[in-house]
This record gives C-alpha cells, structure tokens and sequence, in this order.
C-alpha cells in the first residue's frame, strides 16, 4: 500500500528549520523516570512501512496508536472524600510513560517523510499557525502573575500554544448538595510530525489549575504515551512538579519551536543523536548506544503515584468520614467507602452496610442508564457486621395485630408513609394506596402531619428495625421452635489418615458445643446458655445414626445401609439440647475417633447423607444447617453418584462451560428440598483429588450455605483452619428458613437476582442466613419518574431467630430523582458496581465464553466512561481521557476482575479451584469484593516499633524492598514476603534462623514468643481473620522462590499471569482506545 501523500501548508524555508533544530539539539538531559523503553517502538518514516505488531490481549488492534495516545497525561482532581473539597479542587496534570511493550506501532505512511530540509514542518490535519513570532507571547511557561489569570480564557486549536495558565472547569456540576468532583483527565498532546492527529472531540476550554498540553517538537521522533507535563512552580492547592524537573525553562520558546523541559523528551531505543535539523540516526545492530543512554535507560522509571490508585482513595476517604457520624436523614446521601470506619446514625434511611446502591440520584427515564450502560444495583447484606458503636436494629412487637401494612403491595410500615385524615388512613410510598389505620394503632398528628409518637415507634423513625411475626407468617400456622444443628462426618479411610476425625470431635466437644450462639435480641431469650438443638451422624457407604436422649448412659448407634430410600430410625434422641444431654454426647465425641480407627472403607456417600438430615429436621418440624467434613469424590453406587471427569486442558477455551457446570441437576434438586424444610448446608471439603466442585455447589448455592476448602488436608498443618473456619461458620449464623422481598416505588421494579440463594416467584428464598450472606438486585424502570419525586426501596426479610421466634427484619432507602449525566455520574457508587460486574460476570461463565465475557465486560466499562466523556465535560481535547471522580478506579477494579483466577480462566488453576472462587465470588459482600480485587499490602517489617503506623502501600511488585517482609490478604488467601536482605534479628524474631536462605517456607511458622514483631504480627493476623471471618491461609514465600509466581499474580496494577492479561497502565491504554472508537 503506498503511503497517503498530504501537501505541508505553509512550509518554514530550510534556514529557519536549521535554525529551530540547532536551538532544540541543545535540550537537557530527560528525567530518567520517563524514559521510553529499551526496545524501538517507532519505525524510522524512511524505512518501508511493516505491518503492525499485535497483542493477543487486545480485542480490537488500533489503526494508528499516535493517533489515540500520543502524549497522554493526567490531570488528577482532588478525591471527593477530601477534607478541602468544598474548595475549587486544583486539576493537576501527571505525567505517564511510553505505551507497553507488544501493543502495534504506529504504521508509516500516513504522511510523506519530508526532504531533509523540511523535516521540521509539522503534519496535522489542519494547517498551522500562520505566523510564527520572533518574540515569545508574555508569561509563557512562567508562573502566572495575578493579571494574567484574570485574562479571558479562548479554545485551542491543536496546533496552538496557550500562553497562560487555564482558567475553567471542565468539572460538570453535581446534584442535590454534593460537592462538584473535578474529573480526572488524561490530556493527550497534538500529534508529532507526519501522524494524523488524535480522534476525538475539539480541545476544551481550560480548567482552574490545569497543565495545558504542549505540541509535539518538530524534530524529535512521534512519541508514544504520556509525556512530561510542564514544570510549572505549583499554586495553592496544586502539587509540586515532579523530582528531576527545572520549573523553568533556560529562555522562553517560540510558539511551535521551544525548548522542553528538562526530561521532557528522549531518544527512541534504536536511534542515536542526530545532526541538527535532522532525526536521530539508527543505530547499527552493533553499535553501543551513547553513554548518556545508557544511564537513562538504566534508571527508566515510571511515576505510578499519579494514576488513580485506590490508597489514595482510600485513605481520604478515611481522614473525611473515618471515626466520625455519618447522617442517614437525606435521600441519596452518598455513603462513605466500604473499606472506612465509620458511625451510621440512622435517622430514617438504613445503614449503607445494610443497602448500597450504585446510583443514588436514579434518571427520571431509562435512556440514560441505556446509552451510559451505568447499572441500576442494590447489594443487600440484610445482617451485616455493624460497628461497635452502632446498635442492631430495635424489635417492635405488635401483638396480635402484627406489623402494619399497606393493603394492596403489603409493604410494611416505614418512615416514608404520609398519614392523612387526622391520622385515621396512611398512603403507601411505593404503590400510593391508601390504607385505614387499625384502631389498635391509631395516633394523632401534630402541626407538621406527624404522628406524636414518631420518636416512640421504630418504624416512624428509622430506616432499620424488626417486627415479631404471629402465626400467620410461620409455616402451617404454628410458630417454629428452636433451629438445630447436625455435625455429619465423613469416617471414610481419608478421613482416618488425614487425622481429621481425631481432630474435629475434641474441638466440638470442648470448643463448638459449650459456645453455640444465641439470641441477642429476644429477652425471652437472654439466658447464658444457647437452646439450639444438635445431632450426629457419621457415614462412609453407609450411615450411622445416633440416639443421644438424656435417659441413656451411653449413645446408641444405628446403621442404615439402603441408601436409595433414607430414613431416620430415630424418632426421639436424634436432636437434643446439648445441655440436656452433655454427658451423653461428650461420651460419643470421646468414642468415635477410637471407633472408626481400623475403618478401611474407600466409597463414600454424600447425597443420601443429606437427605437423611433433611428427614430428620423435617421429622421433628425444625429449621436448622447441616455442617458436612466430606473428604473427596462421592463415588459409592448410589443417589448423587458423581463421575471423575476433570480436563484442565479446556479450561480457559470455549469449552470449560461444561466442565464448570453440574454433571446432573440431583444437587439442584436436592438444595431444592433443602429450602422447602428451612434446611441450609456448609460443606467442608478436604479433598486429595478431584471432587468436582462445580457440581456439588448446587447444594450449598440453593441453601445459601458456605464451601470451605483444603487441598490435600493434613490435620498437624490444616487442622487450626478448620477449627477456626467452623467456630466463624456457627458463630456468623444468625437466621433460618428466611423468605426475602424486594419493594420498590412506582416506576421501576426488581428485574434480576445474583448471588447465593433459591428463587420462588419474586420472592428470594434462604435456607440460612449468616453476617456475610450478599446478594445483588438490579432494577429496571417501568415508567418515567417524576423529576421532582424520590425513589423508595424497601426489603424485608421473614426469617427464624436462634431462639426460635418468627421475625421481619426491613431496610428502608430513598433516592433522588435527577435529568442530568452529570448529576448520575456524580452519584454512582463504585463498590457497588463492581460487586454487580464481578457476579454477573461469575454467573455468565457457564452460559457463555470467556472472550465473550471479556468482551462485553470491557465494552461496558468503556461505554460507561465514553459517555460521561460526551455529556459531562465542556469540549474536551482531542485525545483526552476523562476520568469521573467517582469512577476514576474504575479501570483498575475491572481489570482486576478480568485477570481474576475466577474470571480469567487461567489453566493454572485447577478445575475445583476455579468452581470454588467462582462460588466465594457470588456469595461476597461489597467490602469483600473490594478487597478481593484489590488486596491489601502491608509492611509488617514496620512492626517492630509500636509508634509505627501500619499504612498499605499499592500493589505494585516495585513498591517492595529487597529489606522487607510484607503480608498480602485479598479475603480468601494471605501471604508473607521475604525480602532477601531482611534483618537477621527480624527473621530470628519470628521464624528462630538466623537468615533468609536457612528458612523451610513449606512448614515455617511464626514463632510464639515474646518479642514485639512477633506479637505485633500475629495479633495483625488475628485482627484480618477476625474480620474475614475466616482463618486465612498464610503462604511464606522469598523473592525468587517457585511461589512467587502465585503472589506476584496477587499484585493487580502488574500484569498478570494470563495470557490475555494487561497490566493496569496497558489497560488504561487499551480502554482509551476503545472509548475512542465508541466516540468516533
């Protein structure tokens, strides 16, 4: 293909050129931390042109990258939850590096190279400037004198200079009292000589505090990525330049010929000093590059502190509303971060730990979440872990009338409901019907159309609270008794072997039993002791029941060996309260291990096991979970029969849908049957093989129960997990047999549900309900709403307590209403999004492929920042990429789900591994996501001081000194890093050896004794499993050992493992390509 040959408009003549190449060939030396990589990532424009590298990552290769990223830089606001935010907050541009290595180069051709004399006429598009000054503009590339900035400010044309600092905000305008969030922009410069210049929109006005891009120089090589912002002294509020820059320049440049900065530009890999006027050289294959090279490209750094990372985030977040009250008293009150210690005051709008939504000011039609692709999400956690200084929602008892509600959408009583006629009738929010008001609840309105015991009743005031239930909301009209629990227990060969019986039964009878919850919130029930009822069965190709009634001196055993029709062979003594019958049971818990000691047996059930727990709550009308130790693979002939069929070659290819979905619907059934008995299952899987998980989280998924895994279990090195699992699994459990409803105002309704959980018409059913239990409503609009109107949500939750006592447990939420793209924007809640993103995503992967996933996850994301590019910003320049500041992490958070170990498909993770991330991805709150992909990285080396503060650093593998120890944890794994100089006294203090080198990673644990690292650390430990709510996996691992590989896969902003994964600035990159082509 010949190249496309333009005419030079207005052309310098070749003495001027030489006299603009002499002054730029005297340019100092570059900043080292923006060097371009080793490789050549141009094409000298003389050399015949070459097709264009791709990278197999990519979805859609660029036709020309100088087009779209040349220049990029990024103009950082401040955080929204930064003290100062109310003050105009100052844009600031940072610079970024060249683009990675493996994306396409920019093609020649695009423009005929010049003849040697006129190898600085600039290229563009449009001719320009006609005139070239002898004499520099005033104030140019200077600090900005009070009169200049009050000068009116004029757009740009790409191929302009402005000569002062800018002085509009691009920022678009937030609704309903929100501080206006400036947007974080990536500024791209015009093009360099002979590129086509950057697609996009026409250059903006510029904003208060805002770099102004440069021009390309006319005789340096096209540049790819982001260039050195200038080095201007900084104003209030802005931050200083970075290290290495001169603030000034030697003498002010003219327009379109000027000296740069100091590091502002480089020599490409390849090319060495040119003459005057002329391009670099390229090198010959064996010649040495310049010494001056060499030292720039030794010390080649980016400066990763001026992309959004969530740290910073993170940590005004904290300084704004941590250990402060956070108000609930206004609809569509943005809520502090998941990650912030704050104080919920609910003054008629729930806690957000209990209710987030992604928008919280909803547009008045559906076109706008169209065209954004924004979704409209709620994450419910309807028990989720509170503050110490917040109080559980109170308990309202209405006696024989129970709670009160609207005849027609029976939404229950809240704060949103209008009384009328004195008092005597009361409109619904959500449907606005009007309702009489029982006689037995009436009360009179004061002067505002309140009632006068609004303070006195709950439900008038606050956004959380319960109802106790009458019999009308309990199953065949009887009130339900007390839950129970069954401990069944696999006593197959494995479970011999593996020590697992020997270890389990002394830790129920002397730590699980004497410590079973109760019911902090019924004082009917405010004994010391817990009434929860237990059982016990153990199995291998059989079952094996126990009668544990109070009368007997000794536990009886009964065998059932047809498994094709289970049933319970005892009516009476099956399930007993442990104080009741302790002697009996703890005589069986000191019994078994030495019973099954010589067990041989390699067949083991786990279907018919299930059933036969089921027939036994159902046998006695109780609620209650089954705690399953199951060891590998049901492979016993019989019901729930399960095949080896694990291929890890397909995962990863459009094939592993069915490897990742279930072999047959039994456990589907069978989790079906579970919630229809108010049954729910955890599962504590210890496999040496594999157990084809995919198919046996039907069971738990339907139950809304939890999976615990341990590869390989041994009980001297497994054990303490599973003991600390199963003491969070029994603790965290707080609710049974609960039906869940979701009731919105008119004008848009529940459209879909993700997460853990079985679906009965509308209704959410959940056989178990624990602190951690999640799910994820998206909601859709019916009709348009009305500007001036608010949004009601409200969900309810039916459910049996500890105790045994029927209550409705309600969250109630309000939104506003908005007509603008800003105003949406400035109200999205990023945590949120990504729960929502993260679980549809997990949902898909057994319905569709993963480049489809991928595709459609990357399409969205940049639909959603295109847009806000298009609606929300005041002509943006070309080449621009424009963060909103509440989705300026939004890039780093999805790239993270991409390259996730559940999303990915990565084939070096095992099939059982992948099902069960998968499933521990669905069930996750919204705080748990945000750790999962981003996981928190602390210097524990710091722990040697109690004055040190314990602060994360991003998760960057850069980031870690060869001297330090750093603990990573994302929630479900932790691991601690050796840095190869650390400290002999450090490594003596917590492993007992004198040196790195001398430390066993495989079975080194941290010493318990009493120096101060040492204490420090593993109260550290503690403290993450404590909120976790689980005993973390600790993996030690030294720089360049073989599990390095898995941690450094941990550090998210790196590139990843995968194949297809990027690297968050590589993705940056490919995002703005593809938001470009959206706006194109």
């Amino acid at each position: 293909m010949q190249p496309n040959y333009q005419p030079m408009a207005n052309q310098p003549s070749q003495n001027e050129m030489a006299s603009m190449g002499a002054q730029f060939n005297n340019k100092p030396p570059m900043n080292p931390a923006f060097m371009p990589p080793p490789t050549s990532a141009f094409i000298r424009p003389s050399q015949p042109a070459q097709a264009p590298m791709t990278n197999p990552a990519l979805i859609r290769p660029p036709t020309d990258l100088s087009q779209q990223m040349t220049g990029l830089t990024l103009n950082q606001p401040s955080n929204r939850a930064s003290p100062n935010f109310n003050q105009q907050p100052p844009m600031q541009r940072f610079p970024m590096n060249q683009p990675p290595n493996g994306y396409p180069q920019p093609p020649t051709g695009f423009t005929r190279p010049p003849p040697p004399a006129q190898q600085h006429t600039t290229a563009y598009s449009q001719p320009p400037a006609q005139n070239i000054v002898s004499q520099p503009p005033p104030n140019f590339n200077r600090p900005p004198s009070a009169s200049s900035q009050q000068q009116p400010q004029h757009q740009q044309s790409p191929a302009t200079l402005s000569s002062q600092p800018p002085t509009m905000n691009t920022a678009p305008p937030m609704g309903y009292n929100q501080p206006s969030p400036s947007p974080v922009t990536f500024s791209s410069q015009p093009p360099p000589m002979n590129a086509p210049p950057p697609m996009g929109y026409s250059q903006p006005s510029p904003s208060p505090g805002t770099f102004t891009s440069q021009p390309a120089t006319m005789n340096a090589p096209p540049a790819m990525g982001f260039n050195q912002p200038y080095s201007q002294p900084p104003q209030n509020g802005q931050t200083k330049a970075p290290m290495g820059m001169n603030n000034y320049p030697s003498q002010p440049p003219l327009p379109g010929q000027f000296n740069p900065p100091n590091g502002a530009y480089q020599l490409q890999p390849g090319y060495s000093q040119g003459a005057p006027g002329q391009y670099p050289r390229p090198m010959m294959p064996n010649q040495p590059p310049q010494p001056m090279y060499e030292q720039q490209q030794s010390q080649q750094k980016m400066d990763m502190d001026q992309i959004p990372n969530p740290i910073e985030v993170m940590e005004a977040n904290e300084s704004k509303f941590g250990g402060r009250n956070f108000e609930t008293n206004e609809a569509g009150k943005m809520p502090p971060l998941t990650t912030t210690n704050f104080i919920c005051k609910d003054m008629g709008n729930c806690n957000p730990r209990f209710i987030r939504s992604s928008i919280y000011s909803v547009p008045a039609n559906s076109d706008l979440l169209k065209q954004s692709k924004l979704p409209l999400v709620l994450s419910l956690s309807p028990f989720a872990e509170l503050n110490e200084e917040e109080n559980d929602p109170p308990v309202s008892d209405m006696g024989q009338i129970g709670p009160v509600r609207c005849k027609r959408c029976k939404a229950y009583m809240c704060p949103f409901m209008q009384f009328l006629d004195g008092g005597k009738k009361f409109q619904c929010p959500f449907c606005e019907d009007i309702t009489q008001v029982p006689q037995e609840y009436f009360n009179h309105l004061d002067h505002m159309g309140k009632r006068v015991d609004t303070y006195e009743r709950a439900e008038f005031c606050c956004g959380s609270y319960e109802f106790t239930a009458t019999k009308d909301y309990c199953r065949n009209q009887t009130l339900p008794q007390t839950p129970a629990f069954v401990f069944m227990i696999d006593v197959s060969i494995n479970s011999i072997r593996s020590g697992l019986l020997h270890m389990l039964c002394p830790y129920i009878k002397e730590v699980i039993l004497p410590n079973l919850p109760r019911d902090l919130l019924n004082p009917a029930a405010g004994g010391v002791q817990s009434d929860v009822k237990v059982g016990f069965v153990t199995y291998d190709k059989e079952l094996h029941f126990y009668n544990l009634k109070s009368s007997l001196a000794a536990p009886q055993m009964m065998i059932v060996s047809d498994v094709e029709e289970v049933f319970v062979p005892i009516s009476d003594g099956f399930l007993v309260g442990y104080n009741e019958s302790r002697s009996v049971i703890e005589n069986l818990l000191d019994s078994l291990p030495s019973m099954f000691q010589e067990n041989k047996e390699t067949e083991i059930l786990l279907g018919p096991v299930v059933e036969a727990g089921i027939e036994a709550l159902k046998s006695t009308n109780l609620a209650g979970k089954l705690f399953l130790f199951h060891t590998n693979l049901p492979n016993c002939l019989g019901p729930g029969q399960l095949k080896m069929r694990d291929d890890k070659k397909v995962l990863g290819t459009d094939k592993e849908k069915t490897l990742l979905s279930p072999q047959n619907d039994y456990y589907a059934q069978l989790g079906k049957k579970c919630v229809e008995n108010g049954c729910s299952v955890d599962l504590f899987l210890m496999p040496n093989q594999y157990c084809d998980l995919a198919t046996l989280t039907d069971l738990t998924r339907k139950t809304s129960g939890q999976i615990y895994k341990y590869d390989f279990f041994m009980a001297d090195t497994h054990g303490q997990r599973l003991c600390d699992d199963l003491k969070y699994a029994i603790e965290k459990t707080v609710a049974f047999d609960a039906v869940m409803k979701v009731r919105t105002s008119t004008g848009i309704r529940p459209v879909d549900y993700l997460g853990n959980f079985s679906m009965y018409g509308n209704d959410i059913e959940l056989a178990g309900v624990n602190k951690q239990t999640s799910l994820a409503v998206e909601l859709k609009h019916d009709d348009k709403l009305n500007e001036n109107g608010k949004i009601y949500i409200q969900a309810a939750l039916l459910y049996t307590s500890l105790s045994g006592q029927r209550r409705i447990r309600v969250h109630n939420l309000s939104l506003t209403v908005c007509t603008q793209y800003s105003q949406v924007y400035s109200s999205c809640e990023l945590d949120s999004i990504i729960n929502y993103m993260a679980k549809l995503a997990c949902r898909s992967i057994t319905i569709s492929t993963p480049n489809s996933i991928r595709d459609n996850l990357i399409n969205q994301v940049a639909y959603i920042l295109a847009t806000y590019r298009k609606h929300c910003t005041n002509s943006p320049a070309k080449g621009q990429f424009i963060l909103p500041e509440t989705l300026k992490l939004l890039p780093v958070f999805s790239n993270s789900l991409l390259k996730s170990d559940a999303i990915s498909g990565s084939q070096t993770v095992t099939t059982d591994e992948r099902a069960y991330l998968m499933y521990r991805l669905m069930s996750m709150d919204v705080k748990s996501t945000y750790y999962y992909f981003y996981p928190r990285v602390l210097p524990v080396h710091n722990l040697e001081s109690n004055e040190e503060s314990l602060n994360p650093i991003r998760c960057i593998y850069e980031r870690l000194k060869e001297d330090g120890i750093y603990l990573l944890e994302n929630g479900l794994v932790m691991y601690l890093w050796i840095g190869p100089n650390v400290q002999p006294n450090l490594i003596q203090n917590l492993f007992g050896v004198s040196a790195v080198q001398q430390l066993n990673v495989e079975k080194a644990k941290i010493l318990e004794i009493d120096t101060q690292i040492s204490v420090n650390l593993r109260s550290l430990i503690n403290k993450i499993n404590q909120e976790r709510k689980s005993n973390l996996k600790l993996t030690v691992v030294r720089k360049g050992d073989t599990l390095e590989y898995f941690f450094k896969n941990m550090l998210v902003e790196d590139k990843g493992i995968s194949q297809n994964s990027l690297s968050y600035v590589e993705y940056l990159y490919h995002l703005h390509r593809e938001i470009k082509n959206i706006l194109n």
